[in-house]
């Protein structure tokens, strides 16, 4: 005798198939049909926005993507992304959870010597640098969930590659590129630029690449006068959709970076002196420098498939 455990009435917990039931954009309850006990879920954290400096700021890590089967939750938590600032440090990305399936939120980008709020759960993308007189260095991503290792710190240099790939350090000098940020699963923020010499350029950081597309960070000039091509950080772009460009690209003192790539819509461009925002799905968001505002890392989601 031979069974169909998908017909089997005594597998009435198993999905007949597997396919996207649920796509859920906020926190509070949630409905499943009575006969189904466990779903897959994929998680995604919110992203952290860039900080905002008076000379340049990092940009913010994207949102951690975590999946897996889990019993069927009544209630979830869709992690925020964060919040873009002026003259301050960004602000982290909330956490994702469903069930047993939990997807922490993107770091935020540095605007000064003191560090970010660090996200309360790892997975996510770290936060870029900023580049000033203390040049604190871009932010690790911390240890996810799954037990994949973190980032490293790697001071004014690129951001280390992970599951959730490292912030990208700061640069400073008289021409001046801020570091890329690490790629991963989720990318890192790119760190600031800043050059004191009139006349010369200075580039923020591209955000890391990853499944989901971290921050650029932003640049200053701050020569006298300040005659030097200044230009943000492109966000980098996500496995399906582009990052948001820098703004900057002629003689000016400012250029804000681009938001990072979504897992379902793109980074903003960058205008003016405002950073541009991640893509919705938990893309970091640009940092920004000056009197702007720097971008706001993208929500996160949840998907449920049964």
């Amino acid at each position: 005798m031979t069974t169909t455990i998908y017909s089997n009435p005594l597998f009435s917990d198993t999905p007949f198939g597997l396919k996207l039931q649920q796509t859920i954009t906020s926190s509070g309850s949630v409905t499943i049909p009575s006969n189904v006990k466990r779903v897959y879920a994929v998680c995604i954290g919110g992203g952290g926005s860039g900080g905002s400096s008076a000379q340049a700021g990092g940009g913010g890590g994207a949102g951690a993507f975590s999946a897996g089967w889990t019993y069927a939750a009544t209630t979830c938590t869709v992690g925020a992304g964060g919040t873009g600032v002026s003259a301050a440090n960004g602000n982290r990305g909330g956490e994702t959870i469903y069930g047993m399936v939990i997807a922490g939120g993107g770091a935020a980008g540095a605007s000064t010597a003191t560090a970010p709020a660090a996200a309360i759960m790892g997975g996510g993308g770290g936060g870029g640098g900023v580049s000033s007189s203390t040049n604190r260095a871009g932010s690790n991503s911390g240890i996810s969930y799954t037990g994949a290792p973190a980032s490293t710190n790697n001071g004014s240099g690129t951001g280390s590659t992970a599951y959730g790939g490292g912030g990208g350090g700061p640069a400073s000098g008289t021409a001046a590129t801020g570091n890329t940020g690490g790629a991963g699963v989720s990318g890192g923020g790119g760190g600031g630029a800043l050059t004191t010499t009139a006349g010369n350029a200075a580039t923020g950081g591209a955000g890391g690449q990853g499944l989901i597309g971290g921050g650029g960070g932003s640049a200053f000039n701050s020569g006298a006068p300040p005659t030097g091509i200044t230009t943000g950080g492109a966000g980098d772009a996500g496995d399906k959709f582009a990052g948001g460009t820098g703004s900057g690209s002629g003689t000016n003192t400012v250029g804000a970076g681009g938001g990072g790539g979504g897992f379902i819509a793109a980074g903003s461009n960058a205008s003016g002196n405002t950073g541009g925002a991640g893509g919705d799905g938990g893309g970091g968001g640009g940092g920004a420098n000056n009197s702007g505002t720097s971008g706001a890392g993208g929500n996160g989601v949840i998907y449920l498939y049964y």
